[in-house]
């Protein structure tokens, strides 16, 4: 593969002003360019101007091998300009895919068309419960695979809307436990934490080993955590394997008012410590065993 194809791991979604949200696949280098192109060309306010020529002609001279998705918030519409992407209709929803996973994941989304939202709370959570399912997917299966050094670089990272513009999901943890048909559970060994740390990327995972990788922005300074940070998440997500492969997902979200039991402990940027909520994965895990007996595969915790 061509050396500048981001397959270790990248930032693919880029929000370089409040209203501008830009998802990239294929050549880094050129991604970067028009990031930077876009970054420097394009006045600093939380509102769109009211002619964006310069957006337009810096996307237009996006060249061959990378496709681009740019979301623009306009009032109280979003709308897409695409650089050799296209979106389609599936069951009435409108999905976009980039990158050399489109085809894998078209395939999952027509097996699983529920995955896509068909109506949307108020406070935006629904979507964002989703898109972190099949992020923490692609975690878990990439390490199990390949490892997360070889990966394809996508499926770290979730952005939303806001009142203020465009936001990506901080402090997530991901944790993957092996249920037994007793509904006894064992740690699978593939967990991580994700944060960040101005613009960068900051991707720990824990066992076999505990390592943090640094994904940077290519906006921004430089990161420089503290040298000591003790971090609460923000999401928690559960992911149970059963003996016969069937997964069955729990999500939970923490007000930043009421920060729970889970946290995880920094040392200059490197993961040192986590603690978990056993309380709460005892009880996850017993409802997950009654929801393999009626079929249920997700649910959706508010705390």
């Amino acid at each position: 593969m061509d050396k500048d194809y981001a397959e270790g791991l990248a930032q693919k979604l880029i929000i370089v002003r409040p209203y501008l949200l830009i998802a990239w696949a294929g050549l880094r280098r050129e991604a970067t360019r028009i990031v930077e192109a876009l970054d420097a060309a394009l006045p600093r306010t939380k509102q769109l101007e009211e002619h964006p020529e310069a957006l337009f002609e810096i996307l237009n001279s996006c060249s061959e091998g990378t496709e681009i998705v740019a979301l623009v918030i306009a009032g109280s519409s979003i709308f897409p300009f695409c650089v050799r992407t296209r979106g389609f209709e599936i069951d009435d929803k409108r999905v976009y895919l980039l990158g050399s996973g489109a085809g894998d994941f078209f395939s999952f989304l027509q097996e699983c068309p529920e995955l896509v939202p068909s109506q949307e709370q108020a406070d935006g959570l629904l979507a964002r419960t989703t898109m972190l399912r099949f992020a923490a997917r692609a975690m878990a299966f990439q390490v199990i695979g390949k490892g997360l050094e070889n990966s394809w670089g996508g499926g770290f990272e979730v952005a939303f809307p806001t009142r203020d513009g465009f936001q990506k999901i901080d402090r997530l943890m991901f944790r993957a436990w092996k249920l037994e048909r007793d509904g006894t559970y064992e740690y699978s060994g593939h967990s991580f934490f994700s944060r960040y740390v101005g613009q960068d990327l900051l991707l720990s995972r824990f066992n076999p080993e505990e390592k943090t990788y640094l994904i940077k922005s290519p906006l921004g300074q430089p990161s420089v955590p503290d040298a000591h940070e003790t971090i609460w998440p923000e999401w928690t997500f559960e992911l149970f394997i059963l003996p016969t492969g069937q997964l069955v997902e729990a999500a939970r979200y923490h007000p930043p008012h009421r920060p729970v039991s889970d946290f995880v402990e920094y040392s200059h940027g490197a993961l040192v410590g986590w603690h978990w909520d056993k309380a709460y994965v005892d009880e996850v895990a017993r409802q997950a065993a009654v929801f393999v007996a009626e079929g249920v595969g997700f649910k959706r915790h508010r705390y």
